[in-house]
């Protein structure tokens, strides 16, 4: 059976976020995948040369679980080996503004116990095609540098003992993943997973891969055995309740991003599709109070959230702020591929507005 579009009080149709051209906006935008990234495979077109961008470097410093470290020192390097460093807040988030466009080394190391540390990552900030740049960085126990390499320090990975090749294997999948080669990430990760069924990180991993893919079904499973492993784990949760998302089952969809947000309190993507399941229980309240906070952390792809304070302003009756809402996102994004769609519900709703 088709679900029923939503609709407002005055039977009015409004956006149904399960049309395919905005569903698919809305898997990117719970993937955390960029523009660049998901047409990566597609035929790239000539381009005329682009100015070096200003962009900001942002992520969170957290143990493999997923718990967030405060008081963290991160530091960037840049080609020419000139340093900046800040330091983490208590959610373990971090920001590095008026970055010029190019290569960096991030690495982070605690003040607590200065024996964790991160590996050095290596990004490019030609990688994203807004002016936002994540990268999250996961603390190890530093070993000796003629030892072996450093194995986690958490009470739960120290409990999980993962194979080195299992290990191996999983930083090869987030390698593949990184580089938009989803079917190679997508067999690292389910080597790890075979070479260790506990591996939490891996099966939540593979989840989000398979989440792009549109393969359901299977991203629920692997969620559900993440969370069965680690059930305070904030990727599993996340990924959980986008699937029940997905199924229109708001209410289990709540229940489980709900979690993830006590998890990962400064994950801004889990507000707004929180936002967005209580819009469609018509929980108006708790969906603005969720939206907003979506939009607080302003990056780019939570700006969707004007889309559905949009939605509940009509619901209100409220057709000006309705379309003000929609023309701050157009504004913001222009090129997006629900533009036209979106450019009529606005030119709607301002006659609407316009009607005593």
């Amino acid at each position: 059976m088709m679900p029923r579009r939503p609709r407002f009080k005055d039977g009015k149709a409004g956006l149904n976020i399960f049309r395919p051209a905005v569903r698919n906006l809305l898997i990117a935008l719970f993937l955390g995948i960029t523009a660049s990234v998901i047409h990566a495979q597609e035929k790239e077109l000539p381009r005329l040369p682009k100015p070096a961008r200003i962009v900001t470097i942002q992520g969170q410093v957290s143990l493999p679980e997923g718990m967030p470290v405060g008081r963290a020192l991160v530091t960037l390097m840049s080609g020419t080996g000139v340093p900046r460093q800040t330091y983490t807040t208590e959610q373990g988030r971090f920001e590095f503004q008026g970055i010029v466009e190019g290569s960096y080394t991030l690495s982070a190391r605690s003040l607590n116990d200065p024996t964790l540390a991160t590996e050095s990552v290596e990004t490019d900030t030609s990688r994203t095609a807004t002016s936002n740049l994540s990268v999250n960085l996961t603390l190890r126990k530093e070993a000796d540098a003629r030892g072996p390499k450093a194995e986690v320090v958490t009470l739960a990975e120290a409990e999980q003992k993962v194979p080195k090749q299992a290990r191996k294997a999983f930083r090869e999948g987030l390698k593949f993943r990184e580089d938009s080669q989803p079917e190679k990430a997508l067999q690292s990760l389910s080597r790890a997973v075979e070479l260790y069924p506990e591996y939490f990180q891996a099966l939540a991993e593979r989840g989000d891969l398979q989440v792009f893919q549109r393969k359901l079904a299977e991203a629920a499973e692997d969620f559900e055995r993440s969370l069965k492993i680690n059930p305070r784990y904030g990727p599993a949760l996340r990924g959980a309740g986008y699937c029940k998302l997905e199924k229109r089952e708001f209410e289990a969809a709540i229940k489980y991003l709900e979690q993830s947000i006590t998890a990962q309190p400064e994950h801004a993507n889990v507000y707004l599709l929180l936002g967005i399941a209580y819009l469609e229980l018509d929980r108006r309240e708790q969906s603005r109070a969720a939206l907003v906070k979506a939009l607080s952390f302003n990056t780019a792809r939570e700006l969707r959230a004007h889309i559905y304070l949009g939605n509940l302003f009509a619901r209100e009756r409220m057709y000006k702020e309705a379309a003000e809402e929609l023309r701050k996102y157009l504004e913001a994004n222009p090129a997006d591929p629900a533009a036209a769609d979106l450019k009529a519900v606005e030119a709607q709703w301002r006659a609407r507005a316009a009607t005593p």
